[in-house]
């Protein structure tokens, strides 16, 4: 095809997603869904009830004052996002992640208009008292994947697991904040920063796009921490394929996982489904994915956040994705 010269190359409007978007979400996607194979998650359920470490009950959910709701309408867990995500492969888990189906009001069950996933918590149909004992069988994920530009007004919730403290108690300790601008840890930061190259693919077109990507790891202890490392950094050399954000944006079934609320919608899509091949195979059916470019992983390296805080651990894993784009 004769070269377009009055046109750009690899940008056909403003405003849509290109590979910058695709890069930073398809990698949190990958490894999102990666680590609930690898079991990155802990079911919390009540019949035994999970306790935590030093007591309290981690079934139990908190009112939350929530200015678009009536007090006693919005619970929460004592820790957020949790996991809406079916279909996981078994080899390496002993018990599937819990898909939550209500609450118990004073051991009651209870159905719920909807669950927020995200920010790990439940919408009554309608209020209850403030004071009611309010439970829930649900999972967590051991570590959140977020993107870097998550406003870093949200403050750093110390000491998740300690629910015998100040968790019931609303407006007090840790949780007085509220819950939108608490992370709990231990979390990656996925940074897709601004440093790039390319390298010519072959003759006649197309082109290497090589591009630095930072994970910056935050927990609260050095276990954690070297955890995240290992899972991160072992994927050296490792090829992924990212998803095309405008398609899936364009698409009659958007949105194709979670809704505006947080919570799943019908034939909610996994990350696998995501990354199956787009348009017809040779029987003509449509694969209905959102298939984008293949990634790989190079160069990965390691280098400490530096001590910032005696109970915060960090470390910034650097991994460079080199991407296939297309022709020039």
């Amino acid at each position: 095809m004769a070269l377009q010269h009055t046109r750009l190359k690899g940008i056909t409007h403003i405003g849509k997603d290109n590979i910058t978007q695709n890069l930073k979400y398809g990698i949190i996607d990958f490894f999102t869904w990666g680590m609930l194979c690898i079991g990155g998650y802990q079911n919390i359920g009540r019949n035994p009830a999970t306790s935590g470490v030093f007591g309290g009950d981690r079934t139990q959910l908190r009112s939350v004052t929530d200015p678009y709701y009536t007090d006693g309408t919005v619970w929460e867990g004592f820790r957020s996002d949790w996991v809406w995500e079916t279909g996981i492969p078994t080899d390496n888990v002993s018990a599937s992640p819990i898909r939550v189906s209500g609450v118990y009001v004073d051991g009651s069950f209870q159905s719920v208009s909807h669950v927020d996933y995200p920010r790990g918590r439940v919408v009554l149909n309608s209020a209850i008292s403030t004071s009611s004992n309010v439970t829930c069988n649900f999972s967590h994920r051991y570590a959140s994947f977020v993107p870097s530009d998550t406003p870093w007004f949200r403050e750093l919730l110390f000491d998740s697991y300690r629910i015998e403290r100040d968790f019931i108690n609303t407006g007090s300790g840790s949780y007085s904040q509220l819950s939108e601008t608490r992370r709990s840890m231990p979390f990656v930061a996925v940074e897709v920063v601004p440093r790039r190259e390319f390298e010519g693919y072959q003759l006649g077109g197309g082109q290497w796009l090589k591009q630095d990507v930072l994970f910056h790891i935050v927990a609260e202890n050095e276990f954690d921490r070297d955890q995240l490392i290992d899972v991160i950094s072992l994927q050296n050399d490792k090829s992924i394929f990212l998803s095309d954000r405008n398609l899936m944006y364009s698409s009659s079934s958007f949105p194709i996982n979670l809704d505006y609320r947080g919570n799943p919608v019908a034939n909610s899509m996994t990350y696998p489904q995501i990354i199956s091949p787009t348009g017809t195979n040779l029987s003509g059916r449509d694969h209905g994915g959102f298939r984008y470019k293949k990634a790989r992983f190079m160069d990965s390296t390691v280098q400490s956040m530096g001590q910032i805080h005696p109970k915060l651990f960090g470390s910034i894993v650097r991994s460079k994705i080199e991407i296939i784009m297309g022709e020039i």
